[in-house]
C-alpha cells in the first residue's frame, strides 16, 4: 500500500470522512451498534432517503480499513454482523460533533441542517423528526 502524503493533518481527517454517508455512519454508530439493515432503516427514518447498499457497504468498508469502525461477525444462523465504533471512531465522532456545533454557530439563512449537534449526541427524541434540527 502506497503511503498517502497530506500537507496538514486536517486534510487527512477530511479525507477520512469524505463521502456522502461516512459522517452519518459514524454519528449513527456513536449512538449504538447497528447491523447493516438497521443502518439503512435508520437513515431512511432520519433523512427520508435510503442509501444504496453498494455505496453504504463501500463506505463502511473504508471506515473499517481506517480503523474507525469495527465489524463483528457472530457464529449464528442466520449470519449476524454488527458494526460499532472503535476508540478512534468515537474520537472522530466527537470531532464531528464539534464541527457541527461550529457550523451551527456560523449558520446563516441560506443553510439548513437536517440533523443537529444535539441529535448527534442523542439529546433529542430521534422518533420525532421535528426535534432533529433543534
Amino acid at each position: 500500500m502506497q503511503k498517502q502524503n497530506y500537507f496538514l493533518g486536517c486534510n487527512y481527517i477530511i479525507d477520512l470522512v469524505g463521502g456522502k454517508w461516512k459522517p452519518s455512519i459514524i454519528c449513527s454508530l456513536g449512538l449504538g451498534d447497528k447491523r447493516f439493515g438497521e443502518l439503512r432503516h435508520y437513515f431512511k427514518r432520519l433523512y427520508g432517503v435510503t442509501p444504496a447498499e453498494k455505496v453504504l457497504s463501500e463506505q463502511l468498508h473504508q471506515l473499517i480499513e481506517n480503523n474507525m469502525v469495527k465489524r463483528t461477525s457472530y457464529d449464528v444462523m442466520p449470519m449476524k454482523v454488527v458494526y460499532s465504533l472503535t476508540d478512534e471512531g468515537k474520537r472522530l465522532k466527537a470531532l464531528l460533533v464539534q464541527m457541527t456545533q461550529f457550523a451551527e454557530s456560523i449558520q446563516n439563512d441560506s443553510v439548513h441542517f437536517k440533523y443537529s449537534s444535539k441529535a448527534m449526541l442523542g439529546l433529542v427524541d430521534l422518533n420525532s423528526r421535528e426535534n432533529l434540527s433543534d
